[in-house]
């Protein structure tokens, strides 16, 4: 069986949570609070019984499938790639430890920034906007699913030397009298550079829709602390299953495109036409969470899922909203028959 890990406070063993708001390790029950470096050492202590779990279950007979809350020891059932959840008995928060290690560690992590409170009030504003968006999307008791998730995305940095051999040329004219003189220059051209790519994201999860995922981009990447299992405690967390060969060479295709685009500047030449290369020298990915508030509906009759994303960094969102289609027909009729009475009236007086 694998392990599974609650953070519990120091003071009283109570669970503890990251709290956005005041950038700390809280306990809801005597109020204390934990900085990053305490809560290490609290993490690096866990993860090490976890993994000494691990080892000894092993040995007693394999490796069991389900994993078990360490509180109240029921059954945890999850997806192959959730890192993070809550017990659905007593609904302590729970970090699955073999999805954090052994190969799966990330690199870094970009804390919540906004709490759910706030990401409820700006989900509140942008429906109000929304005049026609399904009632069901946003009622109560879908708001209970509005759920805090980290999301696995790699991030690469890529160091190379561009090359571009061909051929510019130039295009002046000059009118005398009756003549018009076009003259064509034609250059031979060499250029180079040393070229550098800097944060590339790319997603880490197969089943992320890229639409949305994209869409509440950008993150502040120069906020990226260093990972720690805490950070986790109190949401839930996607592990990556996109190796890091399955998106360096769509990285070197992007980064191809930008050589080209560099390459074939005119700069101050009429045109330039010729065969640019880009020789990769070092290569670097990072695989980080990212934090994103979620909010899904399942559409019964259309058989259909809505999705509503909000970067969990600074705000921006991204939705798919289900329309109710009878509340805009609505809308439409009135409006329709607002202006045929307003034709008709004046045209009895136009008569």
């Amino acid at each position: 069986m694998a392990g599974t890990m609650n953070f519990k406070c120091p003071s009283c063993g109570a669970y503890l949570e990251f709290d956005p708001g005041k950038n700390a390790f809280a306990c809801g029950y005597c109020g204390s609070e934990f900085s990053e470096a305490q809560l290490r050492e609290f993490s690096a202590s866990q993860q090490q019984e976890a993994e000494k779990e691990n080892r000894e279950k092993e040995s007693r007979g394999g490796r069991l499938k389900e994993y078990h809350c360490a509180n109240c020891g029921a059954q945890i059932v999850t997806g192959e790639t959730t890192a993070a959840t809550r017990c659905y008995f007593c609904h302590n928060p729970v970090v699955i430890s073999d999805r954090v290690t052994a190969g799966y560690t990330p690199d870094g992590v970009i804390p919540f920034v906004l709490t759910e409170d706030e990401a409820k009030e700006q989900f509140s504003q942008y429906i109000r906007k929304h005049h026609f968006v399904d009632r069901k999307f946003f009622s109560e008791a879908q708001m209970e699913d509005f759920s805090g998730v980290y999301y696995p995305y790699w991030i690469g940095d890529i160091d190379g030397q561009g090359t571009f051999d061909g051929e510019g040329h130039t295009v002046s004219s000059v009118t005398t009298g009756n003549w018009i003189i076009t003259t064509t220059r034609y250059y031979q051209l060499h250029r180079e550079g040393q070229l550098a790519f800097r944060d590339m994201v790319r997603k880490a999860l197969v089943q992320a829709d890229r639409q949305l995922s994209d869409g509440i981009h950008p993150y502040d990447l120069k906020s990226m602390k260093s990972f720690s299992a805490g950070y986790l405690s109190g949401f839930l967390a996607e592990k990556r299953d996109v190796e890091k060969a399955d998106v360096e060479s769509d990285m070197l295709q992007e980064a191809r495109g930008y050589v080209r685009e560099m390459m074939t500047r005119s700069l101050g030449l009429s045109g330039v036409s010729g065969k640019e290369s880009f020789s990769p020298t070092e290569v670097r990915e990072r695989y980080v969470l990212l934090p994103a508030w979620v909010l899904t509906y399942v559409h019964q009759a259309k058989n259909r899922v809505y999705y509503y994303m909000m970067n969990g960094q600074n705000g921006k969102v991204c939705g798919k909203l289900p329309i109710h289609w009878g509340k805009l027909l609505a809308v439409a009729g009135a409006a329709g028959g607002l202006v045929c009475g307003l034709l008709c009236l004046g045209g009895a007086f136009l008569w």
